[in-house]
């Protein structure tokens, strides 16, 4: 089992709360994170709220099914437990504003991959970053796109 640790943090010129917003619209990953779809199982978005991320094409689609445990909107924070089978481990992800158009993204994966051996884990972890590194250009592309129009 690969025990794969990852951090992307990312300075975004635009305000806390939209980015915030964004992040916690679950359903709406599927916009902006590349091959991915996005079904909500249960619950409103916040704390209990259940959902199955799927990444990628055909059988080498990767299901990852996730509960979010904690969702503080004020501190604009959350927590989310990836609760298998295929990957297992704990996401935090928090946005700071910086300034009053402009804040932080710090978005930290634990995770354990329970079919890949733990030699495998610094290219996955590699893999990972590059691919959420891309998710979150994507997603602020989105977003200044909509604050335009």
């Amino acid at each position: 089992m690969a025990q794969v640790d990852f951090t992307v943090v990312r300075d975004i010129p635009l305000p806390a709360r939209i980015v915030f917003d964004e992040l916690v619209d679950w359903a709406g990953h599927a916009e902006w994170v590349p091959l991915t779809r996005v079904e909500v199982l249960t619950g409103n978005g916040g704390p209990g709220t259940e959902f199955i991320a799927t990444s990628g094409i055909g059988p080498a689609a990767l299901p990852d099914r996730m509960r979010v445990d904690a969702l503080d909107p004020e501190a604009m924070t959350v927590v989310i437990t990836k609760i298998g089978p295929v990957l297992a481990g704990e996401v935090r992800m928090a946005v700071v504003s910086t300034g009053e158009q402009s804040c932080r993204l710090e978005w930290v994966e634990e995770i354990r991959v329970p079919y890949a051996p733990q030699f495998l884990a610094r290219p996955i972890a590699f893999a990972a970053r590059r691919g959420f590194t891309t998710a979150i250009t994507r997603m602020v592309s989105r977003l200044q796109a909509r604050q335009r129009s």
